[in-house]
């Protein structure tokens, strides 16, 4: 069945479809929320907030055209409500972006990679680390999770042309900086 299909069942309060939206997105939101909070278990409530307010008030799910991206728009906002009643000066563009350290850059070389290379990659671990979080995390959406400019766009509550600017000007700016090179097939892949 389609996640369509689910959201309209799910909006007339449907809790099959509601278990299925939550068994096929699970795993994607857990990731998605690990990006901005490292805590396993805090993440896991937030997920399970998510969808007691789905269960309480189907009717949220009336208008939703995309699943997917309104479920993680959806997360982010409740690990910010959390995060704020934590530390209540946060904004929401304050969110940290977890992303990739030294460490799992270093996974990704193989034995036959050569040294410029390496320093290579290392530049653009350095330059991608310097991109805001939202920049960070849209490029992680897009090209390590595939969704759509469009899915980026109602996740971060901005138009689908500011979300193609956004990952446009972070790989440009990546570029600029480290010369032409393969970035993303092995950022993410």
């Amino acid at each position: 069945m389609s996640d369509k299909e689910l959201v309209r069942l799910a909006s007339a309060g449907e809790m099959k479809a509601i278990e299925v939206l939550y068994s096929r997105h699970y795993d994607l939101l857990l990731n998605f929320g690990m990006k901005y909070f490292a805590d396993i278990d805090f993440v896991k409530d937030c997920i399970q907030d998510l969808f007691v307010k789905l269960i309480c008030s189907p009717h949220r799910f009336r208008d939703v055209m995309c699943a997917r991206s309104w479920l993680l728009f959806s997360l982010r906002n409740i690990i910010y409500d959390r995060l704020k009643a934590l530390k209540p000066h946060c904004s929401l563009d304050e969110l940290p972006f977890i992303d990739m350290n030294e460490e799992y850059f270093l996974t990704t070389i193989d034995e036959g990679t050569s040294d410029e290379d390496i320093a290579r990659r290392k530049r653009v671990m350095g330059v991608f680390c310097q991109l805001s979080g939202n920049q960070r995390m849209a490029i992680y959406l897009k090209y390590a999770k595939g969704l759509s400019h469009k899915e980026v766009a109602v996740i971060f509550d901005i138009n689908e042309q500011s979300s193609m600017n956004m990952i446009s000007r972070a790989i440009a700016k990546i570029r600029r900086l480290v010369g032409d090179f393969p970035i993303l097939s092995w950022l993410f892949f």
